[in-house]
């Protein structure tokens, strides 16, 4: 008998709710056995309360639950970005998240805009590393703006 997985949503900010909406759907729709808990966790709430996680909410998530399903984060109305960093930085750090697994399967072969590529020839996954580099202010990004971007990250020992 299999245990229910505990799934913590946090929709974030901007096209965040609306892709995990779906996703969300999806997850009901596949009879999968799941427990849902949302988490607003937004810009909104920032700008209302000046909170961006409520105290001990990473060890929460870490000890309470089996996922994260995870949308989108920032909002020009926070100037300073604070509470989408606070949160993607807070979760990657605190919660040793070092591994962003990104799936990229192929349903239907409408879908891509390649030529004569089948859903057989498109399954892999991107793997981002999440811990160094820019996340840490080692390294950086030059001609940003020149249309031929350059990014640099150092390994620290």
């Amino acid at each position: 008998m299999s245990q229910k997985r505990r799934i913590a949503v946090v929709p974030g900010d901007g096209i965040g709710p609306e892709v995990i909406a779906p996703a969300v759907n999806v997850i009901h729709a596949s009879g999968a056995d799941v427990e849902l808990t949302h988490f607003d966790w937004s810009a909104n709430r920032y700008l209302a309360d000046g909170v961006t996680v409520p105290p001990e909410g990473f060890a929460m998530l870490e000890r309470d639950f089996d996922a994260i399903l995870l949308g989108a984060f920032g909002d020009p109305r926070v100037a300073s970005n604070i509470h989408a960093k606070e949160i993607l930085l807070g979760m990657r750090f605190k919660m040793d998240l070092y591994a962003n697994l990104r799936p990229v399967k192929l349903l239907d072969e409408s879908l891509c805009p390649l030529k004569n590529v089948k859903p057989a020839d498109v399954d892999f996954v991107v793997v981002r590393e999440n811990t160094e580099g820019p996340y840490v202010d080692s390294g950086g990004v030059l001609k940003q703006a020149r249309g031929a971007e350059i990014a640099t990250a150092f390994r620290q020992n």
